[in-house]
């Protein structure tokens, strides 16, 4: 399968770029702790060569808003409501790409637990991309805040968790989880309350065998969890009454028009709720970073989906 069969030069120039240079990603990752001594700088610029407080002045915002980038918004996390077309009495947390490893924690997840239990949700769906370029051998410590979590959780495997691209990493990744009380389902049905699950698996590996709606009625009330929203593209009927989804970031850094060229889809996709044609379409900007370790107009989200 071509990933990017029907992206521009463009797209996937801009991919290659935020995705894959090790290098560059090094850089921003620990040099750019030197914009704060270089703040420092500019206000000495600022205050004492009045001729040129301009130019000083557009350096110091501008610094300012990098800062606001890289350290301060990928820290702070939100709760949002949502409510869903579905009629159920169930709360659901949602979270997607936690992406754990080079640029965030367990400390970060830590937070994440917290936040996630003082919702009192009933459970919790995680919608794949628990990883981005971790060590192996860490992955029991970056993880161990799971168990912490007081509700059922259901989660499905991302692109990053099945090595495309990413570490052969999935066997070792899926022993952790199943030890923090995690459910993995890949292309399974569970039932929670009265609402019918259906996990699948990953799109760009090809697992996401939708060929699972065929198992249900139109009767049932019936949610989709899967990773990559151009998965609905496959789905044979209409029976999802609501797909939830992550891996778009909503863009991770929105800038106007160019996030859009950066959101890894072959559909139209973006984030939040959507009525598509096969389902109602749900996705959530996920929690962590690949590429930059930035966010802008766009904080880590948990989100609370109640029905109506």
């Amino acid at each position: 399968m071509q990933i990017f069969s029907s992206f521009s030069i463009f797209d996937t120039l801009i991919l290659y770029f935020f995705i894959r240079m090790e290098t560059f990603q090094f850089l921003i990752r620990f040099g750019s702790f030197l914009c704060f001594p270089f703040l420092i700088f500019l206000g000495w610029w600022f205050y004492t060569q009045k001729s040129t407080r301009f130019p000083a002045g557009f350096f110091i915002i501008f610094t300012l808003l990098f800062i606001w980038m890289r350290f301060i918004e990928p820290q702070i996390i939100i709760i949002t409501h949502q409510n869903i077309p579905l009629h159920t009495n169930l709360r659901i947390a949602v979270i997607s790409d936690i992406h754990l490893g080079l640029f965030k924690d367990e400390h970060f997840l830590e937070s994440v637990v917290e936040k996630i239990n003082a919702t009192q949700a009933d459970v919790l769906f995680i919608a794949g991309d628990f990883t981005y370029r971790p060590k192996i051998s860490e992955l029991p410590v970056l993880f161990a805040p799971l168990q912490k979590l007081r509700m059922p959780v259901y989660a499905v495997l991302g692109n990053h968790d099945t090595e495309n691209p990413g570490e052969p990493l999935r066997d070792e990744l899926k022993t952790v989880l199943q030890q923090y009380n995690v459910q993995i389902l890949e292309n399974e049905k569970v039932y929670v309350q009265d609402i019918t699950l259906l996990g699948l698996g990953d799109h760009w590996a090809e697992e996401d065998n939708t060929s699972l709606l065929q198992t249900v009625t139109p009767e049932e009330k019936v949610i989709v969890l899967t990773h990559n929203p151009d998965t609905i593209s496959n789905f044979p009927n209409s029976y999802a009454d609501l797909t939830v989804c992550g891996h778009t970031h909503g863009g991770q850094i929105r800038i106007p028009w160019l996030y859009k060229k950066v959101i890894p889809t072959i559909g139209d996709f973006d984030t939040g709720l959507t009525r598509e044609k096969n389902t109602a379409l749900f996705i959530t900007s996920g929690l962590g970073e690949i590429g930059l370790p930035m966010r802008f107009l766009n904080f880590p989200e948990i989100v609370i989906l109640e029905g109506q």
